[in-house]
């Protein structure tokens, strides 16, 4: 039988030597988390516990997942995304501290509605719209996105971390959604392209194409066609939040512009990498 530091160690040797990860020891701390039930806290105090044989069976089976590149959250189930924890599965992206920035913006712009209505347009986990429906009390929110498994892991979400059903929709963009107008839409839509997508790491690719992949060479299929319906589902003043990789963003502003929207601003990640575009239009 092997202790629970004997474990620890051997994981976090086994990920280091396939340099899968950057973080192999919290890698290893988060399996282990995950095949016994303690915090991180009580692995480190509990270290000298030997573990029974199925636990060793549960961590060395999710070891070897993540020396095969397998996302931790995918092998855990869970990701933490604006101070909560959102469960998450191969059919959505894993939520990235990225992405928060586009919760704090959106927030900032809510004040300007009375009673807010908002779309979170391509969801996935649901993690931006129900953050938004988290932290501010009152808004209507809506989630769409074209994947039923991702829909069923947004609605498991909702009903987790907001203890009801928030209102979602199957749509390819906003094919199920007409005669609908939100004060804002919010999207972190596919945008790699394939070029992008071959060069990025083997957990990446574990990750959705469909929720990768944004069309066209220069990866903008989805967006452009975002920025073109979205005025038809927005209230008078309304906001277009769009994420999109730092190489696109001049380009994604440039195709808002075009379309008429106004006041368009761009804001950087926590790198200090620019991250989302958005823009109003005037009805």
């Amino acid at each position: 039988m092997i202790t629970i530091g004997e474990a620890l160690d051997s994981g976090t040797r086994a990920i280091h030597a396939q340099r899968v990860s950057q973080t192999p020891l919290l890698d290893a701390s988060l399996l282990l988390c995950s095949s016994t039930g303690f915090t991180r806290e009580q692995l480190y105090a509990k270290s000298h516990i030997p573990l029974d044989q199925q636990t060793v069976d549960t961590y060395t089976s999710l070891v070897k997942r993540r020396c095969a590149a397998e996302p931790i959250a995918y092998l855990t189930g869970r990701r933490d995304f604006y101070g909560r924890t959102f469960t998450v599965s191969p059919a959505v992206l894993v939520p990235r501290p990225d992405t928060e920035v586009m919760v704090e913006q959106s927030l900032a712009f809510l004040d300007r509605y009375e009673h807010p209505k908002v779309l979170d347009l391509c969801t996935g986990s649901g993690c931006i719209g129900i953050s938004i429906a988290a932290e501010y009390p009152g808004v209507e929110v809506c989630l769409s996105d074209i994947s039923l498994d991702a829909i069923e892991i947004a609605r498991t979400n909702s009903r987790t971390l907001l203890g009801r059903d928030v209102e979602i929709v199957h749509s390819d963009v906003f094919s199920s959604l007409q005669d609908r107008r939100f004060h804002m839409i919010m999207t972190n839509p596919p945008y790699l392209t394939q070029a992008w997508y071959e060069d990025t790491e083997a957990q990446v690719k574990a990750e959705p194409p469909l929720a990768l992949l944004g069309g066209d060479e220069d990866g903008l299929h989805i967006i452009r066609k975002i920025v073109q319906q979205a005025p038809d589902h927005l209230e008078d003043r309304g906001i277009l939040i769009i994420e999109c990789d730092y190489r696109q963003n001049g380009q994604v502003a440039r195709l808002l512009e075009q379309r008429g929207f106004v006041d368009i601003e761009s804001r950087n990640d926590l790198a200090q990498v620019r991250r989302i575009v958005w823009g109003a239009f005037h009805v």
